[in-house]
């Protein structure tokens, strides 16, 4: 099995403090690559999740909080975002990715118009081989895992896809995200 990494989604509602602790304690743990984070963050916030070793993530802002924030770049969750547009506004090294629900063919889109990353949400197909099987077997820039996945899940999508993201769970507080992600980096290996 290949080794993944995990991509962590921030819930909305929490605070920056409490996403902070669970982050701290999730990248001790385990390989954390990623996070995606809500618009609420301050330039401090993103300073201290990118001293973790996480690429911060901004969910649907403006490109320019990206660069204000001094994130590392975009997560979009809609398609109605012109990626090539978008792309011209961030900063040069930003990356960019798109939620594709489950479309292969906005993710196909997404990558033509320059996506670092596309995402699936496995839990709303209908049947088939998983979504990041499908385009890592045909593309070469990275598909995550959108959902909020169980161990089995994760063993089945690490099998596939570069990143794994942890259960929801893990953001109740920073002893359960040590546990979870300790956990679940043994079982990925």
């Amino acid at each position: 099995m290949s080794k993944s990494r995990f991509f962590l989604v921030a819930p909305k509602e929490l605070s920056l403090a409490h996403v902070i602790a669970c982050a701290k304690a999730a990248c001790e743990a385990g390989d954390c690559a990623s996070i995606a984070l809500h618009e609420n963050a301050k330039r401090e916030d993103v300073a201290t999740l990118q001293e973790l070793g996480l690429a911060v993530l901004m969910s649907n802002v403006e490109p320019r909080v990206v660069a204000h924030l001094k994130a590392d770049g975009l997560h979009v969750t809609s398609s109605e975002f012109n990626l090539l547009d978008l792309r011209l506004s961030l900063p040069k090294d930003a990356m960019i990715g798109l939620d594709c629900g489950t479309s292969r063919h906005a993710a196909m889109e997404a990558a033509e118009q320059g996506a670092d990353y596309v995402g699936f949400h496995q839990k709303a197909q209908t049947g088939g081989e998983p979504l990041v099987k499908w385009w890592n077997d045909l593309a070469e820039i990275p598909a995550v895992p959108l959902d909020a996945s169980t161990l089995e899940e994760a063993i089945i999508l690490a099998k596939h896809s570069d990143f794994t993201r942890p259960p929801d769970e893990m953001w109740r507080d920073a002893a359960r995200a040590s546990h979870i992600i300790t956990a679940w980096t043994e079982k990925l290996k």
